[in-house]
């Protein structure tokens, strides 16, 4: 009867880890699922922000991308910058109006991911953020602030970042405080621009 009981019980047991693990695999599942769902929803968000167009082209310039990160003068260029993504934004008649590349440098608290809008002239058409940034609240995280990231809009290449306010044409005014935030921000924009010109339209 006691070894009955022991295979009995043993089964049980079994059957309970089995049905606890299709569980939380499925629980997990979903899970990833629906962070898929939203980090695709703010990266769509966030490209409307910098240029708001018909469409979004996420393959007409993947190889240029993959090329670029493969040679690395880019990254080395800017400070370790890595590249995610870069998108041809269209207008209704499917022409390029401009490009979007999602990029990240490192920050005080971690990489601080950007989306950079860059238009066919090379100007930044606006920057924004698709995820929070991982800074000090009150310090870092002002980046996030339109103080801050406004500034890029309309400027060209080659910025660099100012201490004390003051800021000149290819200048962006340091947040207070968090010097490197704001200089991990505008490495990847730096780097972003300098994709755009060498990548895509110096092979046009």
């Amino acid at each position: 009867m006691k070894k009955d009981s022991f295979v009995r019980d043993a089964l049980v047991l079994t059957l309970i880890t089995l049905v606890a693990g299709f569980l939380l695999g499925g629980a997990y599942g979903m899970t990833k699922d629906r962070i898929e769902e939203i980090n695709n929803k703010s990266t769509m968000e966030a490209y409307a922000k910098v240029i708001p167009a018909d469409s979004y082209d996420d393959e007409a310039y993947a190889d240029a991308l993959k090329q670029a990160t493969d040679d690395g003068t880019i990254a080395a260029n800017h400070a370790g910058t890595k590249f995610y993504s870069v998108v041809a934004a269209k207008d209704a008649s499917g022409n390029e109006i401009g490009y979007i590349v999602k990029a990240s440098n490192a920050g005080y608290g971690g990489d601080d991911i950007v989306v950079v809008g860059v238009s066919p002239d090379l100007k930044i058409t606006g920057i924004s953020f698709p995820e929070a940034l991982p800074e000090t609240a009150g310090l870092g995280q002002k980046a996030t602030e339109p103080a801050f990231y406004e500034q890029f809009a309309g400027k060209g290449m080659n910025l660099s970042v100012k201490k004390g306010g003051g800021a000149g044409e290819d200048e962006i005014d340091a947040i207070s405080g968090a010097t490197i935030t704001s200089t991990a921000v505008t490495n990847s924009v730096n780097a972003s621009t300098e994709f755009v010109q060498d990548y895509i339209l110096n092979k046009k």
